[in-house]
C-alpha cells in the first residue's frame, strides 16, 4: 500500500482542513495492528520534526489475548512512514499512517517487523534482486454476534457473489480508496467464505496492503452488520481459510530472473538456488506462515497442500502455475491469513538468499523436506535454525518463540467441550 504522496503532499493535505484525526499505526510481533489517534495539529508537529509518537514497548510483545510476556519494558517511538498515509474512506475526516518503530535513542527497535523486512529486501537487493508479491487471503463472513456463516452459497457459485454483492462492492471501493488494488474475488469453498486477490507489489508494499486490507474488510463487514474472521480453521465441518502467496524474482531493473525456456521445468539456475534455500529452511518458515495452534488443524483437509516440495500439482507447497511461462510467478500455498507478513516474507527472502549464496538446488515434483504437523514442531525447527536466527535478529527470534510457546502452553491448559463430552462419564 503506497499512497504516492510526498512528505510535502501530506502536509499540504493536513493544511487543507479536510482532515481532523490521524491514526498512527504499527504492527506488533504477531501481526496485529496497534494505534493512537492524533489531532491534526499534533500530527503536523511530529511530522515536521520527525519526532514520532510514544508507545509502551509492551504493545509490541502482547499475545493474542493482549497479555505481555515480560514484566519490564522501555518506551518505543512510532515514526510515521508518510508513504503509507491515506484517508479512511468510511470515517469522517480521518486518515491513517503506518510506522517504523525506534527506541528513544533513535535506533531501530529489534521488534519492528517492518524494519526487519526492510533489511531483508535490502540484503536481497545487494545481490541484485527484488521480490514481487501478491497475497490472496481467504476469510469467512459471519452473521452479527454469531458463529454462523453469513450465507450458504456453494463453492465458486454466482449465488454467493449475488448474496453479498452490496458488501463486496463496498469492500472493493474501500480497498481501492486506500491504495489496495483488487484483481479478483470469488465465493470460496465454505459457506460464507470469500477469497480476494490483490495486485502484485514489492514485498513491503504487499505487506502494507495486507494490513490495510484486513482493517478495511473488518470495518466494512461491521458497517454491514456482519463480522469477518481470518482465523485459519474457525469451523470443524467447513474448509479452513488459507492465504496463497504469489511471488516472483526480478533484477533491480525489473526483468524476470526465474524463467528459462531451455530448462525442462522452465527454471533458471537462480530459480533453482532461491527455491533450494526456501526448501532448506521450510520448517522454520512454517513457524511464520502458519503461526497459530489453530493453523495446523486445516492441514488434514483435502484442499490443503500436503506435499513439502516444488511441483506442478496443487498439493505441492510451492506450486508452479500452468501459466508460469507468462506470469513468471510461483505460488506458496501454505500460509494463512493471520501470518505476520513482514516476518514471513523476511524469512522467505533470507532463505532464498542462503540458497543463492550456497548454490543450493531443488528437485521438482518430488518430496524435499518433512512438513511440520504442529506449531510446536515448527517452533522447534525455528529455534534450531541458527541461520534464520542471525538473519532476522536474535531478539525477535527469541521473543517470537517465547510468545508462541506461551500460546501453546495456554492452549494445552484449556479444558474443551470435546473433553467433557468424551471423558466426563468415562469409567462409569
Amino acid at each position: 500500500m503506497v499512497s504516492n504522496l510526498s512528505r510535502g503532499d501530506v502536509l499540504d493535505q493536513l493544511k487543507s482542513g479536510n482532515i481532523d484525526y490521524i491514526r498512527v499505526e504499527f504492527i506488533d510481533v504477531l501481526g496485529n495492528t496497534r494505534a493512537r489517534s492524533l489531532r491534526r495539529a499534533e500530527f503536523e508537529e511530529i511530522s515536521n520534526g520527525l519526532k514520532g509518537v510514544l508507545f509502551p514497548e509492551s504493545l509490541l510483545l502482547l499475545d493474542y489475548q493482549d497479555r505481555p510476556i515480560r514484566s519490564k519494558y522501555d518506551d518505543i517511538v512510532a515514526i510515521p512512514d508518510l508513504s503509507t498515509f491515506v484517508l479512511i474512506p468510511y470515517l469522517e475526516r480521518t486518515a491513517r499512517v503506518l510506522s517504523f518503530i525506534n527506541m528513544p535513542d533513535g535506533s531501530s527497535s529489534p521488534f519492528c517487523t517492518r524494519t526487519i523486512l526492510k533489511k531483508a529486501t535490502e540484503a536481497l537487493e545487494e545481490l541484485g534482486y527484488k521480490l514481487q508479491v501478491a497475497f490472496e487471503p481467504t476469510f469467512y463472513l459471519l452473521k452479527e454476534n454469531t458463529m454462523e456463516p453469513a450465507d450458504v452459497a456453494k463453492a465458486f457459485s454466482p449465488e454467493g457473489l449475488m448474496e453479498e454483492q452490496n458488501f463486496l462492492r463496498n469492500m472493493i471501493k474501500n480497498l481501492e480508496s486506500v491504495g489496495v488494488q483488487v484483481e479478483l474475488i470469488n465465493k470460496h469453498y465454505g459457506p460464507g467464505q470469500y477469497e480476494v486477490s490483490f495486485a502484485k507489489g514489492d514485498a513491503m508494499e504487499a505487506s502494507d496492503s495486507l494490513i490495510a486490507a484486513r482493517e478495511v474488510i473488518r470495518d466494512t463487514t461491521r458497517i454491514f452488520h456482519m463480522y469477518s474472521t481470518f482465523m485459519p480453521k474457525p469451523f470443524k465441518e467447513h474448509p479452513g481459510s488459507s492465504m496463497d502467496v504469489y511471488f516472483s524474482l526480478t533484477s533491480l531493473d525489473g526483468k524476470d530472473v526465474l524463467y528459462d525456456g531451455n530448462d525442462k521445468n522452465g527454471f533458471s539456475s537462480t530459480a533453482y538456488s532461491f527455491l533450494g534455500g526456501i526448501m532448506e529452511h521450510l520448517p522454520s518458515i512454517m513457524a511464520f506462515a502458519a503461526p497459530t495452534v489453530n493453523s495446523y488443524k486445516r492441514f488434514r483437509e483435502v484442499f490443503t497442500p500436503s506435499v513439502p516440495g516444488v511441483g506442478n500439482e496443487r498439493h505441492f507447497m510451492i506450486r508452479i502455475p500452468s501459466n508460469f511461462r507468462e506470469s513468471r510467478s510461483l505460488e506458496f500455498r501454505l500460509a494463512d491469513p493471520l501470518t505476520n507478513s513482514y516476518l514471513f516474507l523476511a524469512s522467505l527472502i533470507y532463505a532464498g538468499i542462503d540458497g543463492l549464496k550456497r548454490g543450493l538446488t531443488v528437485e521438482v515434483n518430488t518430496y524435499t523436506n518433512q512438513l511440520p504437523s504442529t506449531l510446536g514442531e515448527s517452533l522447534n525447527k525455528l529455534e534450531n535454525d541458527s541461520y534464520m536466527m542471525y538473519s532476522l535478529g536474535q531478539e525477535i527470534h527469541s521473543a517470537y518463540l517465547e510468545l508462541k510457546n506461551s500460546e501453546i502452553e495456554t492452549y494445552e491448559r484449556e479444558i474443551t467441550p470435546w473433553e467433557h463430552n468424551t471423558y466426563l462419564k468415562a469409567g462409569w
